[in-house]
C-alpha cells in the first residue's frame, strides 16, 4: 500500500526507525493507532534489540518438564517509569500484547491468561492496560512421549509501550528446559507465579449481575445485587469491557438505591453490535466479597 493512498489523519504521523518513538500531529490520529498498526508493515515487523519503555523475558515455572504433564510459562513485562502496555481490550486506543509460539512437534500452547487491567492514559485518552509489572501466563502441554533430553521453546512477542509517545516492540525469545521422568517446579519461581495467578480474575461470587438497558442502547446499565452476607459493598467501582462494548474515554458512574448498585457507562461507537451479554472485569478499591479479591470476572446478560 502506498503511503499517499492512506487517509489524511493516518498520514499525520512521523515514524522513526523500527522501535523508535511514534509522534502524532493531530488528536484524531491518537484514536487511529490500531488502524495505523494494521496498515503499516514497518511497525508490524519492527523488532527492537533494546525495547523502549519495557523489559521483556520468557520464564518457566518448571525447571524440568515431563511427557504429557502440563506446565506454565510466562511473558514477564517490567514497565519503566510512566510507561504502560495494553490489556486484551485496550479501549479507545492501543494494541494488546501478543505471543506467537514456535513449539516443538506435539507441544501445544494455551491462550494468554490475562491479569486484571488498570486504567491508564495514552496522551489525553483513557485506556486499559498495565503500568505495574505483570506476568502473562500461558499453559504448555507436552505430547505423550518426548525423545529429546532437552526441549527448546521459541516465541515472538509484540507489544505497544506508551508514555509521552508510543513505541512498538517485537522480540524473539528462547527458553530451553530439560526433560525428566517427572516434572519439577523451580522453587525460585513459585512466589512470582503464585502472585501472577492471584491477579487473574475469577468469576464473581455472592452477587447477581444483569444488564438492565436494551441491546445496543447508548447508555449501558449493569446492575449488581448482593445475594449473601459475603457480598461486600464496592468502593470506587469500575467495569473493564473485554469485548469493547463500553467506551474507555467516557466516565462511568455508580448509582445506589435500596441496596442495589448500577454501573452506568457509555457504549463505544466502535464496539460490537447486537450483543446480549457484557463480558469483562469488575474492579473495586475494596474487596468485592469477604476475604476476596478487588476484581472479578462477570458476564451479565441483557434482561
Amino acid at each position: 500500500m502506498r503511503w499517499n493512498a492512506l487517509p489524511q489523519p493516518i498520514r499525520q504521523v512521523r515514524i522513526d526507525r523500527p522501535g523508535r518513538r511514534i509522534t502524532f500531529r493531530s488528536p484524531t490520529m491518537r484514536l487511529l493507532v490500531p488502524i495505523f498498526l494494521m496498515l503499516s508493515p514497518l511497525l508490524v515487523s519492527a523488532e527492537t534489540k533494546a525495547p523502549k519503555g519495557v523489559d521483556v523475558a520468557l520464564v518457566s515455572e518448571n525447571r524440568s518438564i515431563a511427557a504429557g504433564k502440563k506446565f506454565t510459562v510466562a511473558l514477564k513485562i517490567h514497565h519503566h517509569e510512566k510507561f504502560h502496555t495494553y490489556w486484551k481490550s485496550p479501549g479507545i486506543a492501543g494494541v494488546p500484547t501478543e505471543i506467537q509460539w514456535q513449539l516443538p512437534e506435539g507441544f501445544t500452547a494455551g491462550e494468554i491468561q490475562w491479569p486484571y487491567p488498570e486504567k491508564s492514559m495514552m496522551a489525553i485518552h483513557p485506556v486499559h492496560g498495565y503500568e505495574r509489572d505483570v506476568m502473562l501466563l500461558v499453559d504448555i502441554t507436552p505430547p505423550a512421549a518426548i525423545t529429546e533430553k532437552k526441549v527448546d521453546f521459541k516465541a515472538t512477542a509484540t507489544w505497544m509501550a506508551c508514555a509521552d509517545g508510543c513505541y512498538p516492540g517485537k522480540i524473539s525469545l528462547d527458553l530451553e528446559l530439560p526433560v525428566a521422568a517427572e516434572p519439577a517446579v523451580d522453587p525460585e519461581k513459585t512466589g512470582s507465579f503464585t502472585q501472577a495467578r492471584q491477579e487473574i480474575p475469577q468469576p464473581l461470587q455472592h452477587w447477581a449481575t444483569e444488564v438492565v438497558s436494551a441491546v445496543d442502547a447508548e447508555e449501558i446499565r449493569i446492575r449488581l445485587k448482593p445475594e449473601s452476607a459475603d457480598a461486600v459493598l464496592p468502593q470506587d467501582v469500575y467495569f473493564f469491557s473485554s469485548d469493547g462494548q463500553i467506551s474507555s474515554n467516557k466516565p462511568q458512574r455508580l448509582e445506589v438505591k435500596d441496596g442495589v448498585y448500577e454501573i452506568v457507562a457509555k457504549r463505544s461507537k466502535f464496539g460490537p453490535k447486537g450483543k446480549t451479554s457484557l463480558p469483562g472485569v469488575l474492579a473495586s478499591a475494596s474487596p468485592l466479597v469477604k476475604d476476596g479479591a478487588r476484581f472479578a470476572m462477570i458476564e451479565p446478560v441483557v434482561k
